[in-house]
C-alpha cells in the first residue's frame, strides 16, 4: 500500500532562483526614461506654444482696443468755431481742429460729452512714451475748457495748464489722464500719419505738421505695434480714421471760397 501511494503521489516542482536579470532591468529603465523624456518634451512644447499663442492674442487685443478707443475720439475732432454761434470775432474763433501733429503725439479738439455745447470742446492728446521707465505707454489726455460760455472766455475757449505745478484743484479736475495701452513699440513706423481730403500724405517732419498742414488734416492713420515679450514677434494693428466734422468744415470753406 505504501508503495502504491508513493507511486501516485505527484512529484514536487523544484524551486529555482531565476528572475529579472540586471541587463533586462537596465533595458526596461532605459526605455521607460526615453518614454518619460518624450512625454515631458511634448508637454513643454505644448505649454510654450500655448503661452506664445496667448501672448500674440493679447498683443492683438491691446492694439485693437487702443486703436478703437482712439478712433472713437478722433472721429469727434472738431473746429471750435463749428460749436460757436455768438463769437464776436470769427477770425479768433476759427481755430484749427488739430493743434499738434507728430509721429508719436497728436493733440486736437474733440466734441466729447458735450450735449448742446454745454461743456465745450475738449482738448485731447495721445502721446506714446518712447524712452525712460514708462517707454511703450500710450497715454490719453482729455481736458475740458475753463468755461462753457465763450463770452466769458473773450469769444473763444481757454484751457488752463492742469499739469503745471501751481495748477489749482479746479483746473486739475478738468483733466482726465490714463494709459490706454502698454508695450507699444516706439520705433519704426509712426503711430500717427496724417492725410488731406484728397488722401495725400502730410509730412510731419521732425517737429510736427506745419500750421498750414494742420488745417488740412482730414484723416489720421493709426499704426499701433505691440510687443509684450522679447521672445514673440510684434503685432501691428493699422486703421485709417476719417474725420467727418473736419471734412464738413473743409467742404464749407470750399463752398464759400470756390
Amino acid at each position: 500500500m505504501r508503495r502504491l501511494l508513493r507511486a501516485v503521489r505527484p512529484e514536487r516542482t523544484e524551486r529555482t532562483d531565476e528572475g529579472t536579470t540586471l541587463a533586462e532591468l537596465l533595458v526596461s529603465m532605459t526605455l521607460l526614461s526615453l518614454i518619460l523624456m518624450a512625454v515631458v518634451t511634448i508637454s513643454i512644447g505644448f505649454t510654450r506654444a500655448n503661452a506664445d499663442t496667448m501672448t500674440r492674442q493679447d498683443q492683438v487685443d491691446v492694439g485693437r482696443v487702443a486703436s478703437e478707443a482712439m478712433t472713437k475720439t478722433l472721429r469727434t475732432a472738431v473746429l471750435p468755431s463749428q460749436l460757436i454761434t455768438n463769437c464776436a470775432d470769427k477770425t479768433a474763433c476759427e481755430d484749427k481742429a488739430f493743434l499738434l501733429g507728430q509721429k508719436f503725439t497728436v493733440r486736437f479738439y474733440a466734441n466729447l460729452n458735450n450735449p448742446g455745447n454745454t461743456v465745450g470742446p475738449s482738448q485731447v492728446s495721445y502721446v506714446l512714451t518712447t524712452s525712460g521707465p514708462n517707454a511703450g505707454a500710450l497715454v490719453e489726455r482729455i481736458q475740458v475748457p475753463d468755461s462753457a460760455s465763450v463770452a466769458l472766455a473773450g469769444g473763444y475757449y481757454t484751457y488752463c495748464d492742469a499739469e503745471a505745478s501751481g495748477a489749482t484743484a479746479a483746473c486739475k479736475k478738468r483733466l482726465k489722464k490714463h494709459t490706454i495701452a502698454e508695450g507699444v513699440v516706439g520705433s519704426g513706423a509712426a503711430v500717427f500719419a496724417y492725410y488731406d481730403e484728397n488722401g495725400n500724405a502730410l509730412n510731419p517732419g521732425s517737429t510736427g505738421l506745419s500750421s498750414d498742414d494742420l488745417a488740412k488734416v482730414a484723416a489720421v492713420e493709426l499704426t499701433v505695434t505691440v510687443k509684450s515679450s522679447p521672445k514673440i514677434h510684434s503685432t501691428t494693428y493699422i486703421q485709417r480714421v476719417s474725420l467727418p466734422n473736419v471734412q464738413a468744415s473743409i467742404n464749407e470753406k470750399q463752398d464759400v471760397n470756390p
